[in-house]
Protein backbone atom coordinates (compact mmCIF):
# COMPACT_ATOMS: atom_id res chain seq x y z
CA UNK A 1 0.00 0.00 0.00
CA UNK A 2 1.11 3.43 -1.14
CA UNK A 3 0.15 6.61 0.74
CA UNK A 4 0.33 10.10 -1.69
CA UNK A 5 -0.70 12.87 0.44
CA UNK A 6 0.30 15.31 -2.41
CA UNK A 7 -2.74 13.97 -5.20
CA UNK A 8 -5.01 12.76 -2.28
CA UNK A 9 -4.44 9.16 -2.99
CA UNK A 10 -4.06 5.51 -1.57
CA UNK A 11 -2.73 3.00 -3.78
CA UNK A 12 -3.34 -0.45 -2.89
CA UNK A 13 -1.32 -3.61 -4.94
CA UNK A 14 -3.15 -6.48 -5.34
CA UNK A 15 -1.47 -10.07 -5.96
CA UNK A 16 -2.88 -13.91 -5.85
CA UNK A 17 -1.55 -16.79 -4.01
CA UNK A 18 -0.66 -19.90 -5.82
CA UNK A 19 -3.99 -21.30 -7.61
CA UNK A 20 -3.68 -25.05 -9.41
CA UNK A 21 -7.05 -24.07 -11.36
CA UNK A 22 -8.55 -20.52 -12.50
CA UNK A 23 -11.88 -20.31 -14.00
CA UNK A 24 -12.59 -20.05 -17.84
CA UNK A 25 -14.79 -16.48 -17.51
CA UNK A 26 -16.85 -17.95 -20.52
CA UNK A 27 -17.80 -21.58 -19.49
CA UNK A 28 -16.45 -21.97 -16.32
CA UNK A 29 -14.48 -25.34 -16.50
CA UNK A 30 -11.20 -25.46 -14.80
CA UNK A 31 -8.08 -24.12 -16.46
CA UNK A 32 -4.58 -23.55 -15.77
CA UNK A 33 -2.94 -20.13 -15.15
CA UNK A 34 -1.14 -18.87 -19.18
CA UNK A 35 -0.21 -15.51 -17.78
CA UNK A 36 -1.27 -11.94 -16.58
CA UNK A 37 -2.13 -9.28 -18.17
CA UNK A 38 0.15 -5.87 -17.78
CA UNK A 39 -1.20 -3.83 -14.76
CA UNK A 40 -4.44 -2.57 -14.76
CA UNK A 41 -5.94 0.14 -11.62
CA UNK A 42 -9.60 0.16 -10.58
CA UNK A 43 -10.82 3.54 -8.35
CA UNK A 44 -12.39 2.68 -5.24
CA UNK A 45 -14.63 3.80 -2.47
CA UNK A 46 -12.59 6.51 -0.90
CA UNK A 47 -10.47 5.62 2.58
CA UNK A 48 -11.40 9.35 4.75
CA UNK A 49 -10.52 11.96 1.83
CA UNK A 50 -8.37 10.16 -0.42
CA UNK A 51 -9.21 8.65 -3.40
CA UNK A 52 -8.74 4.34 -3.04
CA UNK A 53 -6.68 3.12 -6.41
CA UNK A 54 -6.32 -0.68 -6.94
CA UNK A 55 -3.74 -2.34 -8.58
CA UNK A 56 -3.39 -5.75 -9.77
CA UNK A 57 -2.00 -7.42 -13.14
CA UNK A 58 -5.21 -10.04 -14.19
CA UNK A 59 -4.40 -13.42 -14.69
CA UNK A 60 -5.40 -15.41 -18.19
CA UNK A 61 -6.93 -19.02 -18.06
CA UNK A 62 -6.04 -21.17 -20.95
CA UNK A 63 -9.13 -22.75 -21.65
CA UNK A 64 -9.53 -26.13 -24.02
CA UNK A 65 -12.44 -25.22 -25.45
CA UNK A 66 -12.37 -21.07 -25.48
CA UNK A 67 -8.59 -20.25 -25.35
CA UNK A 68 -6.69 -17.64 -23.27
CA UNK A 69 -9.18 -15.29 -21.78
CA UNK A 70 -8.91 -12.64 -18.77
CA UNK A 71 -10.07 -14.08 -15.26
CA UNK A 72 -13.20 -12.39 -14.08
CA UNK A 73 -12.05 -9.85 -11.51
CA UNK A 74 -14.25 -10.57 -8.36
CA UNK A 75 -14.42 -6.27 -7.59
CA UNK A 76 -14.96 -5.15 -11.46
CA UNK A 77 -17.00 -5.77 -14.90
CA UNK A 78 -14.27 -6.88 -17.60
CA UNK A 79 -14.69 -3.09 -19.01
CA UNK A 80 -15.03 -0.91 -15.77
CA UNK A 81 -12.41 1.15 -14.16
CA UNK A 82 -14.18 1.23 -10.80
CA UNK A 83 -14.84 -1.33 -8.73
CA UNK A 84 -18.72 -2.85 -8.12
CA UNK A 85 -19.11 -1.15 -4.65
CA UNK A 86 -18.00 2.48 -6.49
CA UNK A 87 -19.92 1.82 -9.02
CA UNK A 88 -23.16 1.02 -6.48
CA UNK A 89 -22.25 4.64 -4.96
CA UNK A 90 -22.45 6.58 -7.77
CA UNK A 91 -25.62 4.73 -9.01
CA UNK A 92 -27.09 5.48 -5.90
CA UNK A 93 -26.76 9.27 -6.13
CA UNK A 94 -27.32 9.24 -9.30
CA UNK A 95 -31.00 8.42 -8.50
CA UNK A 96 -30.94 11.74 -6.79
CA UNK A 97 -29.09 13.91 -8.58
CA UNK A 98 -27.96 14.95 -12.26
CA UNK A 99 -25.56 13.04 -14.09
CA UNK A 100 -23.29 16.53 -13.82
CA UNK A 101 -23.55 16.98 -10.26
CA UNK A 102 -22.84 13.45 -9.50
CA UNK A 103 -19.62 13.61 -12.03
CA UNK A 104 -18.37 16.83 -9.89
CA UNK A 105 -18.68 15.60 -7.00
CA UNK A 106 -17.00 12.11 -7.45
CA UNK A 107 -14.09 13.87 -9.25
CA UNK A 108 -15.42 11.97 -12.32
CA UNK A 109 -15.65 13.07 -16.10
CA UNK A 110 -18.74 12.77 -18.31
CA UNK A 111 -17.93 9.75 -20.15
CA UNK A 112 -17.04 8.13 -17.10
CA UNK A 113 -20.16 8.48 -15.18
CA UNK A 114 -22.25 7.76 -18.13
CA UNK A 115 -20.54 4.35 -18.50
CA UNK A 116 -21.15 3.83 -14.94
CA UNK A 117 -25.08 3.95 -16.03
CA UNK A 118 -24.47 2.59 -18.96
CA UNK A 119 -23.50 -0.60 -17.61
CA UNK A 120 -25.88 -0.22 -14.54
CA UNK A 121 -28.69 -0.42 -17.68
CA UNK A 122 -27.12 -3.20 -19.06
CA UNK A 123 -27.14 -4.88 -15.29
CA UNK A 124 -30.67 -4.30 -15.10
CA UNK A 125 -31.53 -5.41 -18.49
CA UNK A 126 -30.01 -8.64 -18.56
CA UNK A 127 -31.99 -9.63 -15.00
CA UNK A 128 -34.81 -8.20 -16.69
CA UNK A 129 -34.60 -11.45 -19.30
CA UNK A 130 -36.62 -13.83 -16.99
CA UNK A 131 -39.18 -11.60 -15.14
CA UNK A 132 -42.88 -11.68 -16.37
CA UNK A 133 -44.79 -9.10 -17.19
CA UNK A 134 -48.45 -9.20 -16.96
CA UNK A 135 -49.46 -5.27 -17.06
CA UNK A 136 -47.91 -2.64 -19.26
CA UNK A 137 -48.56 1.00 -20.19
CA UNK A 138 -47.99 2.33 -24.21
CA UNK A 139 -48.07 6.16 -24.35
CA UNK A 140 -46.05 8.74 -26.12
CA UNK A 141 -44.17 11.79 -24.72
CA UNK A 142 -43.85 15.14 -26.47
CA UNK A 143 -40.49 17.10 -26.58
CA UNK A 144 -38.86 19.64 -28.33
CA UNK A 145 -42.49 21.94 -28.00
CA UNK A 146 -44.32 18.98 -29.41
CA UNK A 147 -42.31 18.58 -32.77
CA UNK A 148 -40.80 15.18 -31.75
CA UNK A 149 -41.99 11.80 -29.85
CA UNK A 150 -40.62 9.15 -27.74
CA UNK A 151 -42.53 5.74 -27.72
CA UNK A 152 -42.78 4.61 -24.07
CA UNK A 153 -43.41 1.15 -22.57
CA UNK A 154 -44.10 0.92 -18.53
CA UNK A 155 -44.34 -2.18 -16.05
CA UNK A 156 -47.27 -0.84 -14.27
CA UNK A 157 -47.06 -3.33 -11.10
CA UNK A 158 -43.85 -2.67 -10.90
CA UNK A 159 -43.92 1.03 -11.84
CA UNK A 160 -40.35 1.15 -14.04
CA UNK A 161 -40.08 1.96 -17.88
CA UNK A 162 -39.25 -0.96 -19.91
CA UNK A 163 -38.63 0.57 -23.22
CA UNK A 164 -38.29 3.79 -25.12
CA UNK A 165 -38.06 4.40 -28.54
CA UNK A 166 -38.17 7.37 -31.15
CA UNK A 167 -41.14 8.69 -32.47
CA UNK A 168 -44.73 7.13 -32.18
CA UNK A 169 -45.08 4.99 -35.05
CA UNK A 170 -46.00 1.05 -35.26
CA UNK A 171 -42.07 0.26 -35.48
CA UNK A 172 -41.34 2.36 -32.63
CA UNK A 173 -43.17 0.20 -30.38
CA UNK A 174 -42.29 -3.31 -32.44
CA UNK A 175 -38.82 -2.82 -31.13
CA UNK A 176 -40.37 -3.11 -27.73
CA UNK A 177 -41.51 -7.01 -28.63
CA UNK A 178 -37.71 -7.93 -30.15
CA UNK A 179 -36.52 -7.47 -25.81
CA UNK A 180 -39.08 -10.00 -24.80
CA UNK A 181 -38.70 -13.53 -24.67
CA UNK A 182 -41.94 -15.86 -25.96
CA UNK A 183 -43.16 -16.80 -22.58
CA UNK A 184 -42.87 -13.28 -21.15
CA UNK A 185 -45.33 -12.22 -24.53
CA UNK A 186 -47.81 -14.81 -23.40
CA UNK A 187 -47.53 -14.20 -19.84
CA UNK A 188 -49.05 -10.00 -20.99
CA UNK A 189 -52.85 -9.77 -19.40
CA UNK A 190 -53.20 -6.14 -20.09
CA UNK A 191 -51.96 -3.11 -21.92
CA UNK A 192 -53.58 -0.03 -21.28
CA UNK A 193 -53.07 2.80 -23.93
CA UNK A 194 -55.02 5.02 -25.84
CA UNK A 195 -56.35 3.78 -29.36
CA UNK A 196 -53.31 5.15 -31.38
CA UNK A 197 -54.02 3.44 -34.56
CA UNK A 198 -49.64 2.51 -35.20
CA UNK A 199 -49.29 1.15 -31.56
CA UNK A 200 -52.59 -0.83 -31.80
CA UNK A 201 -51.49 -2.16 -34.96
CA UNK A 202 -48.20 -2.82 -33.12
CA UNK A 203 -49.87 -4.82 -30.12
CA UNK A 204 -52.47 -6.78 -32.77
CA UNK A 205 -49.01 -8.32 -34.58
CA UNK A 206 -46.86 -9.52 -31.46
CA UNK A 207 -49.47 -10.21 -28.82
CA UNK A 208 -51.77 -13.10 -28.86
CA UNK A 209 -55.88 -12.28 -27.93
CA UNK A 210 -54.34 -9.07 -28.06
CA UNK A 211 -57.75 -7.43 -28.90
CA UNK A 212 -59.33 -8.62 -25.27
CA UNK A 213 -56.19 -7.30 -23.83
CA UNK A 214 -56.13 -3.72 -25.02
CA UNK A 215 -57.87 -1.20 -22.49
CA UNK A 216 -58.36 2.27 -23.88
CA UNK A 217 -57.02 4.94 -21.55
CA UNK A 218 -58.28 8.22 -22.78
CA UNK A 219 -57.73 8.90 -19.27
CA UNK A 220 -54.91 7.50 -18.08
CA UNK A 221 -54.32 6.82 -14.79
CA UNK A 222 -57.82 6.40 -13.71
CA UNK A 223 -58.30 4.24 -16.30
CA UNK A 224 -55.18 1.99 -15.47
CA UNK A 225 -56.95 1.27 -11.63
CA UNK A 226 -59.82 0.56 -12.86
CA UNK A 227 -58.41 -2.25 -15.01
CA UNK A 228 -56.33 -3.69 -12.46
CA UNK A 229 -59.12 -3.67 -9.69
CA UNK A 230 -61.61 -5.45 -12.65
CA UNK A 231 -58.39 -7.58 -13.07
CA UNK A 232 -57.80 -8.48 -9.69
CA UNK A 233 -62.04 -8.86 -9.04
CA UNK A 234 -61.89 -11.66 -11.89
CA UNK A 235 -63.10 -9.38 -14.80
CA UNK A 236 -61.71 -7.95 -17.35
CA UNK A 237 -63.35 -4.65 -19.35
CA UNK A 238 -62.93 -2.35 -21.93
CA UNK A 239 -63.16 1.58 -20.84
Amino acid sequence: MELKLEVGEIHVRLAHHEMIDWPCPECGAACKLHDHQPERQWRHLDTCQYQTILHAEPPRSACSNHGVRVVKMPWAEPSSRFTALFELLAIEWLKAASQKAVAEMLGLSWDEIHGIMERAVKRGLERRKAEPVSEIGVDEKAFRKGQSYVTLVNDLMRKRVLYVAEDRKQSSLDGFWETLTPEQISGIEAVAMDMWDPYVASVRAHLPEADGKIVSTSFMWPSIWVMLWTRYGGRKTKL
